[in-house]
């Protein structure tokens, strides 16, 4: 049996009662867009997800061509349609449904040239608008949005605001949709836990495709499939939710108030609209756009702006910004600007100031006025690069700050005080030279105690080890909440209170000539998930991970730690541990030993300076392994794999 297109668990359960479990064999089928609804769907051990994977290039243009040809050919009857043949399948991007859709459109068409198939390519959203062939995939595809609850269906048409093949960031994509009021507020979560639970739901639902994912599985970076961008874009005109200056330079547009604008356009037509632009609110401007537009002062009820890669800003640019006073999100990622002017602290509601990328000339960051640096009190995201430095009188009027990173501290102990002021800070990642003030950073993080979430803390010296970080032992209130802990600096030992961190699940160690010691006080942390030992941060000639130790850990990177003569999982260790990822500067003498005891293990993955022979006794070793991981390599032209 075969049950189509489940939409919702609540479906499911329903049909769930009329099958029988009386074991007779029987073999249920379940297609789904929805992975919650998969997972349900598998109530016994033998049921399993397949996900079904987009067409080859070359089962693709099989497909295509039966569909307009009637055959299965890989020829065209003439050569000049092989371009836009090709342009065609990429926005197609492997999806069957696409595929037949616009070959059946295509086979309709009685004048088979270059000039009729680029036509139907180009204006794939009006097609889909106005033509019958492809209503059924329109059909399929809107109800996408039809079946998304009421306040999940603005942040779907939000994602037409970007540009085709676009790589969608999540916590810009998030925090844009909190600026655009998208976010409703609920009891005991903040307004970035519900936006990205959002996102979550979107990948649950196929509605975007993975791009980039973390080592635990949360999807950092999206992309949205052509077709269906085509289709958002469509309903998001017709809902006057957005408007858009496409390629062509033509203004897509359904109502005289534009609320939202988004410039996909390289052509100087985009610089030029007749309609009024004084409604807009969200502001975006492609990379590939060679000139700011002529009614871009015209802007000034903007609370989106994202100018990200832009390269055409001038200083009058960022003077007009400092004028759009309800601005929240302000992004000048990758731009070419080189500094900031003194009345952006005019941005009174600016909750992200993005600038990662950029301003690699500067070394001081310095807003707003002598007397007063800033009065940007409600900023929340301040990113930097790692050369930035900041002065004092900056941070201390920005208390809604919420993540600090990046930030080059050197004898600096205003700033250091100034940083323990931030109560809402979950993220601070600080950069210190040896001249460090530790006395005011301890300070600080003692006042931060109950807010950090994520600490971060690197020693900048030329020494072969670094500083000392052994002045960490002296913190009285410890961040105990902090889930993600990175230190790089020479360590004698851990300090106590590194054994009280019961909610950090990611541990990051640099140049920290540790012992075996504190491998066995990290294994008795609770809820540790990812451990990375990077170079130097390891003394010893021998790790060992003991019996008893890491109850939780999933992820382990050893990555060119000095002098390793071996590595050895002892029976009963790392017992969830699935993906190992190993890098040597040279081959341990005694080896790697006890793989075999890591019951759950998936993959081993080989980096940086590879060596055959390390591999092979690896690879030789999973031969044998009850769970059989796979054995990759960044170096090879092609993942290997070893079953």
């Amino acid at each position: 049996m075969v049950l189509d297109d489940i939409w919702s668990i609540s479906s499911w359960e329903s049909i769930r009662c009329a099958l029988p479990d009386n074991k007779m064999g029987s073999r249920v089928i379940v297609t789904t867009r929805n992975e919650d609804v998969a997972k349900t769907c598998c109530s016994h051990r033998q049921d399993w997800i397949y996900k079904i994977q987009r067409l080859s290039d070359a089962t693709s243009r099989e497909l295509f061509f039966k569909r307009i040809f009637g055959s299965s050919e890989d020829r065209l009857p003439n050569d000049e349609l092989e371009e836009v043949s090709n342009s065609i399948l990429k926005k197609c991007g492997g999806l069957p449904l696409a595929i037949t859709s616009i070959g059946s459109l295509l086979a309709s068409k009685t004048n088979r040239t270059k000039q009729e198939w680029q036509k139907v390519c180009n204006n794939l959203g009006s097609e889909l608008e106005s033509n019958p062939t492809l209503e059924g995939a329109k059909q399929v595809l809107t109800l996408s949005y039809d079946d998304l609850p009421y306040h999940l269906k603005a942040c779907f048409l939000y994602l037409s605001i970007f540009p085709e093949n676009c790589e969608i960031k999540r916590g810009p994509l998030v925090r844009r949709w909190i600026a655009e009021g998208f976010v409703s507020q609920r009891y005991g979560l903040s307004m970035e836990q519900i936006a990205e639970s959002y996102f979550d739901e979107f990948v649950a639902r196929s509605i975007v495709q993975p791009v980039r994912i973390d080592w635990n599985g949360k999807v950092r970076s999206c992309r949205v499939h052509d077709i269906m961008l085509e289709v958002i874009i469509s309903k998001s005109i017709e809902e006057n939710f957005a408007s858009f200056i496409r390629d062509n330079g033509s203004l897509l547009v359904s109502h005289d108030k534009i609320r939202r604008l988004s410039i996909h356009s390289s052509h100087n037509l985009a610089q030029k609209t007749s309609t009024s632009v004084s409604h807009v609110r969200s502001f975006t401007m492609s990379a590939s756009v060679e000139e700011v537009p002529d009614f871009f002062p015209q802007l000034r009820l903007l609370r989106v702006l994202d100018m990200e890669g832009c390269i055409c800003l001038s200083n009058s640019t960022l003077n007009y910004i400092c004028n759009f006073f309800q601005l929240k999100y302000l992004s000048l990622r990758k731009t070419n600007i080189y500094k900031l002017p003194r009345r952006l602290g005019n941005l009174k509601h600016l909750e992200t100031l993005d600038i990662r990328a950029t301003l690699s000339r500067m070394k001081h960051l310095l807003v707003g006025h002598k007397e007063q640096l800033t009065r940007t009190g409600s900023v929340k995201f301040l990113k930097h690069c790692s050369c930035l430095e900041v002065a004092p009188g900056v941070v201390r009027n920005m208390p809604s700050l919420q993540s600090l990173a990046h930030i080059v501290i050197k004898d600096q102990p205003l700033v250091l005080q100034e940083i323990g002021l931030l109560q809402k800070l979950r993220k601070l990642k600080v950069l210190h030279n040896v001249d460090f003030n530790w006395k005011a950073f301890v300070g600080s993080l003692r006042k931060l105690a109950s807010s950090l979430s994520s600490l971060s803390i690197h020693i900048v010296d030329e020494n072969e080890y670094g500083s000392s970080l052994d002045i960490l032992a002296f913190v009285e209130s410890p961040p105990l909440l902090i889930t993600n802990f990175s230190l790089a600096g020479k360590l004698d030992s851990l300090p106590l209170w590194i054994s009280s961190l019961r909610s950090v699940s990611r541990f990051t160690l640099r140049s920290t000539g540790l012992h075996a010691e504190a491998i066995k006080v990290l294994g008795d942390l609770p809820n540790l998930l990812c451990l990375k030992l990077y170079h130097k941060s390891y003394a010893d000639d021998c790790i060992f991970f003991p019996l008893g130790k890491f109850a939780k850990l999933s992820m382990l990177v050893i990555d060119n730690l000095d002098n390793i003569d071996s590595v050895h999982f002892e029976e009963g260790s790392l017992p969830n541990l699935e993906r190992l990822t190993l890098s040597f500067l040279q081959e341990p003498k005694d080896g790697i030993s006890g793989l075999e005891y890591l019951q759950k293990l998936k993959e081993i993955e080989f980096f940086g300076n590879i060596i055959l022979s390390v591999v092979n006794k690896v690879v030789s070793c999973v031969k044998i392994h009850p769970n059989h991981p796979r054995v990759i390599g960044d170096k090879w032209n092609i993942v290997t794999e070893y079953a």
